[in-house]
């Protein structure tokens, strides 16, 4: 805990010195040109325009977009301040988020945070014995506090709430920041001089001496440091200091070396010491990490590439279409993009809809492209949509392939609208006007000929279908093996059908099957009909899964539809005499009324006759033939363990 607080602290003045307006002088890029304005740990960064990277273990990175103004923390948690003055938060695995109910944050310091009214707060608990708070600094579980009069307070370590007065500060507002750490406090104030209260270091009168241990100072921070802790100033002029230990802690001892040109410092908040080294910020707003006397960029992670995916490239008019943006980072991080934080360029916007949870829709046949712009890079993809179902009413005249007009159109994405006594077509900026009975039409303004005139027939308006080539750069071809129109934009297609193609798919689909039709068959046991009733087959209907209705008409002229079958299954039903026969039983077998009576109801009684127990019971599971005393006995067995003897033909026995 002890080393977390004082890694917070580190970071809390670089956020002081974002709220006190001590950045005059760093120079950040627009947001066009993002630049890091404060560092919290490896690869743990807040940027120019808010937004805010952290790398947990040096592999998961995270970026949050976002408005903070400065950070307090490290890369496993911290705190933040957004622009509107705002508590954000991060953890694990989570960018920052703001903290609801937080309002008027002026500054944050470790887990502490000041509030504009002077009020200090830890997390949602307001400090107790503090008001008219002006600054404060958290580390190495200490933490202190200026007031606006003038008092420097340093909290007691072992109780909390306690405070010692190191001493009064004139005219506290010229103090620009402060940091903390082991019983001292630094001061930085506006004409760049440090100074310095511990705790340790009193008068004979016990009074705390304020010793000034450096001046032209822009910036302080305190890191610890074997055997006396390390104050490093980094001084107007851009160099960089550190105090000594035991008796030189009081003044800038040694110059670290390779730095110039410095505005500001960092410690790694993963760092124990300063063998790892430290951030260093340039008047330019760039960065460099110092270690062992050598500098190396800290790089701003910038999109290198960007890569996008749609859930179906060739997708139906009117399906739903799921976008993928991902962005991949010079440091190695893929960051999914949500939809709505990327710009979407839709070449033809006529065919495809963007809707408002992010989702893309078709709305007609064609072929566009889809450009997403995130991170400053652009990737393009090709969807080409089609129409799940044929349009009707598709004919050849002349040699002319004519399609209806108002339903292709509008099936193109287009809009069609009666105007000027004949009609309007218009697809994005290309707009087409034509009259039925004119070869005439303008399209985008210039008279074109159609190859024939559009008619009327039977209340539909055909166009012919090749002004939509000129139009729209479509393929129309005409199928003569099935009578109808193909209108394609390479994968992109709609079909138009004319009325003799139902006929022909039909034909083609039932095949052999065509032979059934018209025949009379006799019920058995099917559909639950009465049994031995006429029915003839009127039809055989091809599905759009492969599978065939067979509509048979009865001799009152009810029509009654079978369950959809396999063509094997057709074959079967008509060859299998247990489900419908292919002879009027009742000319067949001139049996008495009392003996159908029977078998309609599928009874068996002495003295029936095989072919009666047959159609009353049907086809047994087994047989069995048996020959003694110059008799022959043959059982039938049934799967429902029913059996049935004969001898001589007729019944003689009935176990059921």
């Amino acid at each position: 805990m002890k080393r977390m607080l004082y890694i917070l602290v580190l970071f809390s003045m670089l956020a002081g010195l974002g709220f006190a307006g001590t950045t005059q002088g760093i120079a950040f890029a627009e947001e066009s040109e993002l630049q890091i304005k404060d560092i919290a740990g490896r690869n743990t960064y807040l940027m120019s325009d808010g937004s805010m990277w952290s790398l947990i273990d040096g592999r998961h990175a995270i970026r949050t977009p976002g408005t903070v103004a400065a950070i307090s923390g490290y890369e496993y948690r911290g705190i933040g301040m957004t622009k509107d003055g705002r508590l954000a938060e991060w953890d694990i695995g989570k960018g920052p988020q703001v903290v609801p109910g937080t309002s008027g944050v002026k500054q944050i310091a470790g887990s502490y945070w000041l509030k504009s009214d002077g009020t200090v707060w830890f997390g949602n608990e307001k400090a107790k014995n503090l008001s008219g708070i002006m600054l404060i600094a958290n580390a190495d579980q200490e933490f202190a506090a200026l007031s606006s009069n003038g008092e420097l307070l340093l909290e007691d370590n072992y109780k909390r709430g306690q405070f010692k007065k190191l001493g009064i500060v004139e005219s506290p507002v010229t103090v620009r920041s402060m940091t903390v750490h082991s019983g001292r406090v630094a001061l930085l104030h506006d004409n760049g001089d440090v100074v310095v209260y511990e705790t340790s270091n009193f008068d004979d009168n016990g009074r705390i001496i304020p010793v000034t241990v450096a001046q032209n100072a822009v910036h302080i921070v305190y890191v610890s440091n074997e055997p006396t802790d390390l104050l490093i100033v980094t001084l107007k002029d851009g160099t960089v200091w550190t105090t000594g230990v035991y008796k030189d802690r009081w003044k800038l001892k040694e110059q670290v070396s390779g730095l110039s040109g410095i505005v500001r410092t960092s410690i790694d908040g993963n760092a124990t010491d300063l063998s790892e080294g430290f951030y260093a910020q340039r008047a330019d707003g760039s960065w460099i990490h110092h270690k062992g006397g050598q500098n190396k960029p800290v790089d701003v992670p910038v999109v290198k590439s960007l890569s996008i995916s749609i859930s179906d490239a060739k997708p139906f008019v009117g399906d739903t279409l799921e976008m993928s943006i991902q962005e991949t980072y010079t440091n190695g991080a893929k960051i999914k993009v949500p939809v709505k934080d990327a710009r979407i360029d839709i070449e033809k916007p006529y065919l495809m809809n963007m809707q408002k949870n992010g989702t893309l829709k078709p709305a007609g046949v064609g072929k566009t492209q889809i450009t997403v712009t995130s991170g400053g890079l652009s990737k393009s993809v090709t969807v080409s949509s089609s129409l799940r179902s044929n349009l009707k009413y598709a004919k050849q005249v002349n040699g002319n392939v004519m399609v209806p007009a108002k339903t292709i159109i509008q099936a193109l994405g287009g809009t069609y609208s009666a105007k000027n006594g004949g009609i309007e077509a218009k697809f994005g900026e290309n707009v087409l006007s034509f009259k039925a009975g004119s070869s005439q039409a303008i399209l985008n303004g210039n008279p074109i000929r159609l190859k024939t005139a559009p008619l009327t027939d039977k209340g539909e308006l055909l166009i012919p279908a090749a002004v939509f080539s000129d139009a729209l750069g479509a393929k129309i071809s005409w199928d003569a093996k099935w009578k109808q129109a193909d209108i394609s934009f390479g994968d992109a297609t709609l079909t138009v059908v004319s009325s003799e193609t139902a006929g022909l798919i039909k034909k083609a689909m039932q095949g052999s099957l065509v032979k059934f039709i018209g025949r009379t068959y006799w019920v058995n046991d099917f559909e639950g009909l009465e049994r031995f009733s006429k029915l003839k087959v009127s039809d055989i209907l091809p599905d759009d899964k492969g599978e065939f209705n067979v509509i048979f008409t009865s001799t009152s002229g009810k029509t009654v539809k079978s369950y959809p079958m396999r063509s094997s299954e057709v074959m079967q039903l008509f060859a299998d005499r247990s489900s419908l026969l292919n002879y009027d039983p009742y000319q067949k077998y001139k049996w008495s009324a009392s003996v159908w009576k029977q078998i309609k109801a599928g009874q068996v009684s002495l003295g029936m006759t095989k072919e009666q127990v047959q159609l009353s019971w049907g086809n047994p599971a087994a047989k069995d033939i048996t020959t003694g005393g110059g008799k022959t006995i043959e059982t039938w067995g049934y799967s429902n363990f029913d059996i049935v003897s004969f001898v001589n033909g007729k019944v003689i026995l009935i176990m059921m």
